[in-house]
């Protein structure tokens, strides 16, 4: 599966990212996908700076949020690279969904395109992002709920 989950790539270097990314392509473009617009357009220049520092120049903003471009997020194919930013992991779900890019990122992964995550991003892959509800909410309450958080089931950890 070509699926590298992270706590914090790009802020943190990890050479084995930055080598399945440059693999991907000679000038991989990289779909970059934030939770929420006003943090990603806080972020995105940043970001582009951080990427082009790894040699990483091709860097797109993917709205998944206030302003989704629907033609755009259906053809994440065009990407040799998805990445998905850290962030709330619930609040990041839930646009997931409402922006209908749990099926876009399956086909992804099962045309065997690269996605590269960190932290709340990361969280998407696995079962269930009910997990991050333990810090503000008791146990018994999150276990109860837990269907509601489901994930999209990539990875078991």
């Amino acid at each position: 599966m070509n699926l590298a989950l992270t706590s914090d790539f790009p802020s943190t270097a990890n050479q084995s990212v930055v080598e399945r990314m440059r693999a991907s392509s000679s000038r991989p473009r990289i779909a970059w996908i934030p939770p929420f617009t006003v943090m990603g357009r806080k972020r995105f220049p940043a970001a582009q700076a951080l990427f082009e520092s790894y040699g990483f120049s091709a860097l797109d903003y993917c709205d998944i949020d206030e302003e989704p471009n629907v033609a755009q997020l259906a053809r994440l194919d065009q990407h040799d690279v998805v990445y998905m930013i850290g962030g709330d992991p619930l609040g990041f779900r839930r646009k997931i969904i409402r922006a209908r890019l749990d099926a876009g990122l399956r086909q992804y992964l099962a045309a065997g395109g690269l996605i590269v995550a960190a932290s709340g991003g990361s969280t998407q892959f696995t079962k269930n992002v009910s997990l991050y509800l333990v810090l503000t909410v008791p146990l018994d309450k999150v276990d109860m709920n837990r269907s509601e958080y489901e994930a999209l089931g990539v990875v078991n950890y």
